[in-house]
């Protein structure tokens, strides 16, 4: 009888570690953050190209001729190892992607008015420390930092693009890119697969990119998807950051801080809650230990 009662004991025992174990499992993945599906970067401009992959690309029925002309030069060898510059400048600095504009007339005609093009002109005009011409470190994307002429496939879809374009994006602003995926938006769409759900170019836009920081603008790229949306709807903060921001953005700034400390409020109250419950529980589990033993 004092072994089955010790057997059912230790049962029970069992049972509550292993539940608390889940708890805290559960607990410290929602403390880290969702896991979401790991989107590799596609393959950036290079001066090298895999023709493989190439000939599976969007662009791999053309020639090399019809973005890249004949490449003779009748004054230098193309290319020519021996000169100072060879393979010194990354190919998307060099490369003119105006060529772009004879098929992609409107996608080159909205990169013109958007925030990206007046950062890349600002950059061209006020050359790095490292030279006349030389980007800065954090330079302005031009078409062939986003996408991969040589390896950018066509009819993707929808999901796979965005996905895609999270990495992309992120790879120049981290901290927006941690902040929505945080958020309802990243997660439903990034994590979950809902098409349905806002990607990147769904509020900033594919080629006219717009920062969003005017409630006006914000408000447009909001009604969207909520038609409904007043302009009460804007104060709601998408990527909580204070990166980037400068003094104009105080409100923000103020807003971001009120976010950050609640958070921070909850996070050790949920902390203090599961601590005592998992100590009752502990205490609880020593009691009926004892009582057993003692009554045994």
């Amino acid at each position: 009888m004092a072994i089955f009662l010790r057997e059912n004991l230790m049962m029970k025992v069992v049972s509550n570690l292993g539940l608390i174990l889940f708890l805290t499992c559960v607990l410290v993945i929602s403390c880290v953050g969702d896991v979401h599906a790991l989107v590799p970067s596609p393959t950036v401009s290079s001066w090298f190209v895999n023709m493989n992959d190439f000939s599976k690309s969007a662009h791999g029925a053309l020639s090399c001729e019809t973005c890249h002309d004949t490449m003779k030069d009748s004054k230098k060898k193309h290319p020519d190892p021996e000169a100072a510059e060879f393979l010194k400048k990354e190919a998307s600095r060099i490369y003119d992607y105006g060529r772009c504009k004879s098929c992609h007339r409107q996608s080159y005609e909205r990169y013109l008015l958007g925030e990206h093009a007046k950062s890349l002109k600002q950059e061209q005009q006020k050359p790095g420390p490292e030279g006349a011409g030389e980007p800065k470190k954090e330079k302005a994307p031009t078409c062939g930092d986003c996408h991969s002429a040589h390896y950018s496939r066509s009819h993707v879809s929808r999901l796979e693009t965005g996905r895609e374009m999270t990495e992309v994006c992120g790879s120049c602003h981290l901290a927006q890119k941690i902040t929505y995926l945080e958020n309802y938006h990243g997660k439903t769409a990034v994590n979950l697969g809902d098409t349905a759900s806002a990607y990147c170019t769904d509020c900033h836009g594919a080629h006219h990119c717009i920062s969003l920081k005017e409630k006006k603008a914000a408000l447009a790229a909001c009604q969207r998807c909520h038609p409904k949306a007043q302009e009460m709807f804007t104060e709601f903060v998408i990527h909580p950051t204070t990166k980037d921001l400068t003094e104009k953005d105080k409100d923000k700034a103020g807003r971001v801080a009120v976010i950050k400390a609640v958070t921070a409020i909850m996070s050790i109250l949920v902390i203090l809650v599961v601590c005592f419950f998992y100590g009752h529980s502990f205490v609880w589990l020593l009691r009926e230990l004892h009582e057993k033993l003692r009554r045994h």
